[in-house]
């Protein structure tokens, strides 16, 4: 599977899942952000502009990209990324079920690239047409008010549609369109209908990249213990 090429997760101190997971806490860190972009936290009614590299995301953090923008997301409990396109918006949902953490990403509308590694709670991504769930893939989702296409690069994805409850396992290579009509259709992808991806640089413009350095703090409330991850990324 390809990970995100200019953000690589170098240390992980101590396991992460030793912590608990609360709407407080830390799911995700936003690793890249340009053009317009916004965030709204949990507790918060409303969007505040520039999704800034760095900020820490929470259970039910919303963000929204307008169409220039972009936004690549970390997740922390394991390496998951997420590439989010301009003209987008959702919301991050996160649970703890038996011990393992589950992540939802509610996609109002938009264009998104999530490259999961395998794991023990589920991943999905839920429109208002379609909910897709997987365990370990890398896959594109485009909504929009007629229905949601599924293009598979890597790995197997489940996709529902909501509406007639018509499920389909979609493998790599294979598209989906899941329209509001309740009707899912799979066919074999067409290269040329594969969304760019904003974050694919040529080596000679990595060449030129000046290479920084995020470090996010994880606090234990329960023993007050402290662990970090250390991210490093270039732009």
């Amino acid at each position: 599977m390809k990970y995100y090429s200019k953000v690589t997760l170098i240390l992980i101190l101590l396991a992460f899942v030793a912590f608990p997971l609360i709407a407080q806490e830390p799911i995700g860190v936003i690793a890249k952000a340009s053009g317009t972009t916004f965030h709204k936290k949990f507790n918060a009614d409303d969007y505040s502009p520039n999704a800034l590299m760095g900020t820490q995301l929470k259970n039910n953090d919303w963000v929204k990209t307008g169409e220039d923008g972009f936004i690549a997301i970390f997740f922390l409990d394991d390496k998951s990324q997420l590439k989010i396109k301009g003209n987008s918006e959702m919301v991050i949902l996160a649970a703890v079920e038996r011990g393992k953490i589950s992540k939802t990403i509610s996609l109002d509308y938009g264009t998104v690239k999530a490259s999961v590694s395998k794991q023990k709670g589920e991943f999905r991504i839920a429109t208002p047409t379609s909910v897709a769930s997987v365990k370990g893939t890398e896959w594109w989702v485009e909504s929009d008010e007629n229905g949601d296409v599924f293009i598979v690069v890597e790995g197997i994805v489940e996709v529902e549609n909501l509406i007639s409850g018509t499920v389909q396992n979609v493998g790599q290579d294979e598209t989906a369109t899941s329209n509001s009509d309740g009707t899912v259709e799979v066919e074999e992808t067409v290269q040329d209908e594969i969304p760019d991806d904003p974050d694919e640089d040529t080596p000679e413009e990595d060449a030129g990249s000046t290479i920084h350095e995020l470090r996010i703090r994880m606090i234990n409330e329960e023993n007050n213990s402290e662990k970090f991850i250390i991210i490093e990324y270039a732009e």
